[in-house]
């Protein structure tokens, strides 16, 4: 049986769970019988879940990079501690299981989101290095599936060597898919004949499972859902650490009460609960903010989905909560920062609907909600079809290919067949080529 470990994930985070489960549920589609190990770096009760997670996080990653667990009774004393200190129990016998699935692993693939790039502090890119690292010493095949990459420009003094190890170790991955055109071009300008441009995941891939394939047990409680013909509002905490807090705020609540005095039915959606003191935060600066009704709650990424496809469109600042609404067909007004949201929109036809959230002049981005509210019927549409066109082809299968040819190419005798599980679609290895010419 096949074993493939996807590093670069957590459950806690929506999209980054939505990566992982797109990933998963693509490769068993391929390979039927296969199993996929996610080493998670965040995530709660682990027993709930269908598919097997593995604490991939600031106490393991030092232990196998550093090799600690070579010296006799020394790992077992340093999970005591760190259990007592952290008090979870979720790291006991773990290093023994994950050294174990590293040594049968056939491949490792990478889902982070974005890791690399002087938007984030230098450490998280140095953990997606480590992460590659690992697969070298392990002598396994990894794949950074798509993700956003750069710019690499940190403003630090040792930013030239910092790039130097960059370029040094993104030479091992058999494919590195960027997300965006501007990831695309700070790789290959490295040099890196790797590199392959690719919409992300979520959005490319047919497969999909249900919220009941994924948890062996629901989150509990009652799940809420938006009434018909209503619009959706979604709000992110990372924007107020890129942009100026206060006009963000005044921002949200200018469009709030914007799509209030239109007649609209408003729900703020709660992607993740760490916007949950940001809606307060928003709805208190309003004069009518009890009007607005709050959907909040533990939600798996399919559950998400779902409630984002109840919407006749979203207002929208949380990256895979576009993603989600895009692929229900549900139009998106997008207030962003970064090139991943107006690469995403451009596959869509979109454009005219991004808007940097950090401009603090907030009339181009009414005056965009008032488009969308005339014309949303035709943009679902537009969406709906750009949407069969992306799906027409599979990231997951290109980079199985890679996979193939890496073991044919390295003289490995492997006769396992490509096969479906049953009812998929059946794709052997030889017509993968022809699927993505």
């Amino acid at each position: 049986m096949k074993t493939f470990i996807v590093t670069g994930i957590q459950m806690r985070n929506k999209g980054s769970q939505a990566m992982f489960i797109s990933l998963s549920e693509s490769l068993k589609s391929i390979y039927g019988d296969c199993e996929v190990i996610g080493f998670a770096n965040k995530y709660d009760s682990p027993e709930q879940y269908t598919f097997r997670l593995l604490p991939y996080d600031d106490y393991t990653r030092p232990i196998l990079k550093h090799g600690l667990y070579k010296a006799p009774f020394l790992v077992p004393l340093l999970t005591r501690l760190v259990s007592h200190f952290k008090k979870s129990d979720k790291w006991r016998n773990k290093i023994p299981e994950m050294r174990k699935a590293l040594k049968r692993a056939d491949a490792i693939f990478d889902a982070s989101g974005y890791a690399l790039g002087s938007g984030w502090p230098k450490q998280s890119g140095r953990m997606l290095l480590d992460t590659i690292k690992m697969a070298k010493r392990y002598n396994k095949p990894i794949i950074l599936m798509p993700q956003s990459f750069g710019p690499f420009d940190w403003g630090e003094k040792d930013d030239a060597h910092f790039i130097d190890e960059v370029k040094k170790e993104l030479t091992y991955p058999l494919k590195i898919y960027a997300r965006e055109r501007e990831g695309y071009a700070c790789l290959t300008s490295l040099g890196l004949r790797n590199v392959e441009l690719s919409a992300d995941m979520v959005i490319r891939e047919k497969a999909f499972p249900r919220a009941d394939q994924i948890r062996i047990r629901n989150g509990g409680g009652t799940k809420e859902y938006p009434a018909p013909n209503s619009v959706g509002f979604i709000i992110n905490k990372n924007v107020f650490r890129i942009g100026d807090a206060s006009a963000v705020l005044d921002v949200y609540a200018r469009i709030l009460e914007k799509l209030l005095a239109s007649g609209e039915r408003v729900y703020i959606l709660c992607t993740s609960t760490a916007d949950t003191d940001l809606v307060k935060q928003v709805l208190g600066k309003m004069g009518n903010g009890r009007k607005v009704q709050v959907i909040s709650g533990e939600y798996s990424s399919p559950e998400l989905i779902d409630i984002l496809s109840r919407f006749k469109y979203v207002v929208a600042s949380r990256y895979h909560s576009v993603v989600f609404a895009y692929r229900s067909g549900v139009p998106a007004v997008i207030l962003g920062w970064a090139s991943k949201y107006t690469d995403l929109a451009a596959l869509f036809q979109q454009q005219d609907y991004v808007f940097d959230i950090r401009d603090t002049n907030s009339a181009r981005i009414l005056e965009g909600v008032e488009k969308m509210a005339a014309r949303y019927e035709e943009e679902a549409s537009r969406i709906k079809g750009s949407l069969e066109g992306l799906q027409a082809t599979s990231v997951v299968l290109d980079a199985v290919h890679a996979l193939e040819e890496h073991a044919s190419s390295a003289a490995v005798t492997t006769h396992h067949q490509i096969r479906p599980r049953r009812g998929a679609t059946r794709t052997p290895a030889r017509d993968l080529k022809r699927l993505h010419s």
